[in-house]
């Protein structure tokens, strides 16, 4: 029995020292980690002892992990992998902790990168997002909807040494996103939750229902719902003594100013309101501005934007007329037909509704049409909102955004509002994310570093500022 014990024992040891060996080979394996705009470019592997095998290239955002070949002469490093079509080539620093050098890949071609070295893989990171230590409370939480019974996980960002500060809820437009509204690696929210407070302002920025740490189903909620979140926000806010909730307001961000307005027009809390690339048209009148928009930044011709269009706000007005309750699809496919018959087959196929792709067509958009709330947005209505809000407003719009654009939005914001001080301003040269952009195509928005125009941020603080010294 004894013998047995033994016998047991070291084996398990022996398993145990084998298990230390590969935990400590897994830490020794060396890092080097570099950036290009939205991509992470990571090498693993020691390159003091390296193996043609044993080296390998991480790009996260694009799902590669991929063994590459490597050489080494002195200070130059290269490696490739000609399967999957990219290469290095590039120098250690002269404390060999960095490598400088030129990356291609058919998505990432000639890009000049350092690789780092780093003990562990490191998120994508933008020079305007704020690093620690702050010099503002920051403060990760959970709380209660009291009306909606949901959990919401939020972070509250806090000026330093003020007992009184104005706050603001921030609220993130369309899709599901985290506090942060991270879009590829950008934290919009958390670069102006910075800036907010580094001039006396409070913020809470909350994450969406069904994602982090807030419950809910995002996929069955409208903006009628998300309304209701942003209502259970601000009742909390007013019922913690620890927090100064007297000059409450809400910024939103394009879906996100239809949800400031719904709130801003009925909780008598709201004190402010800021839309930042802001629907203030109604949802059937945005269907056709942005998609309008978006077709002509593609460079079509004249005819196919307008035969696209033409298409497109026959299937909106399906969407439009049906009734919540029914299943819209077999509507649209009806019109789509009936349409299709009045069109020549040149037409037809320049637009992309030939050859089984108008089914394809059916099949996606049908998919987003009985969503409740695409059926929910789409019969958003301004007039039912906007004359109710009092409190003082301000409206940002980017002349180059192409999904809310700027001018036709503007105007009816200035048309409906009801309150008497009202701030409007476009900006020259900025984008749907408030980048300061070339093309201005959406495609465009992974290949800009910054994350938010430092003049639009100047102007919100300010602004939001002044209305507090006044009140």
């Amino acid at each position: 029995m004894k013998a047995s014990i033994k016998k047991y024992i070291k084996r398990n040891l022996t398993f145990l020292s084998f298990l230390m060996m590969t935990s400590q080979y897994s830490f020794a394996q060396t890092i080097w980690q570099g950036q290009h705009h939205s991509y992470r470019i990571i090498l693993s592997g020691d390159l003091a002892k390296y193996k043609t095998d044993s080296l390998s290239v991480n790009i996260p955002e694009l799902d590669i992990n991929k063994k590459v070949v490597t050489t080494i002469k002195g200070d130059s490093i290269s490696f490739r992998n000609e399967m999957y079509g990219f290469t290095f080539k590039g120098k250690y620093n002269d404390d060999k902790s960095a490598i400088s050098g030129i990356f291609n890949y058919y998505s990432i071609p000639n890009a000049s990168i350092i690789l780092k070295k780093e003990k562990e893989i490191q998120p994508l990171f933008f020079s305007q997002h704020p690093k620690k230590p702050y010099p503002y409370q920051v403060i990760d939480m959970t709380f209660l909807g009291k009306s909606t019974k949901l959990t919401y996980g939020a972070t509250l960002t806090i000026p330093k040494n003020k007992k009184k500060y104005p706050l603001a809820i921030l609220i993130s437009g369309t899709g599901q996103h985290d506090r942060n509204y991270t879009y590829v690696g950008r934290e919009f929210f958390t670069v102006l939750a910075d800036e907010l407070a580094r001039k006396g302002i409070a913020s809470l920025r909350v994450d969406d229902r069904g994602i982090g740490k807030t419950t809910g189903d995002f996929k069955e909620s409208t903006t009628g719902d998300f309304a209701d979140d942003v209502d259970a926000q601000i009742e909390y806010l007013k019922s913690d003594k620890n927090i100064d909730a007297s000059h409450i307001g809400l910024i939103g961000h394009s879906e996100g100013g239809i949800i400031a307005s719904i709130v801003s027009a009925r909780n008598k809390n709201v004190k402010f309101m800021i839309s930042l690339s802001g629907v203030g048209v109604s949802g059937l009148e945005m269907l056709n501005l942005q998609n309008t928009a978006i077709l002509k930044s593609y460079d079509f011709t004249e005819k196919v934007v307008s035969k696209q269009m033409e298409m497109y706000n026959l299937m909106f007005k399906a969407v439009y007329d049906t009734k919540a309750t029914d299943s819209v699809t077999p509507v649209l496919q009806l019109k789509l037909d009936e349409w299709r018959k009045t069109q020549d087959s040149t037409t037809l196929k320049e637009i992309h509704m030939w050859g089984g792709r108008e089914k394809d067509f059916i099949y996606r958009y049908g998919k987003d049409a009985e969503r409740k709330w695409y059926r929910y947005t789409i019969h958003y209505n301004p007039e039912d909102y906007l004359p109710k809000i009092k409190v003082p407003v301000f409206i940002g719009n980017g002349d180059k955004d192409i999904q809310v654009p700027a001018v036709e939005n503007v105007n009816s914001f200035k048309k409906y509002l009801g309150t008497s001080d009202l701030t409007t301003k476009i900006y020259p040269g900025l984008n749907h994310m408030y980048q300061h952009c070339t093309t201005c195509t959406q495609g465009e928005v992974k290949e800009l570093d910054e994350v938010f125009a430092p003049e639009v941020l100047d102007d919100i603080s300010k602004w939001i500022l002044t209305r507090y010294k006044k009140s």
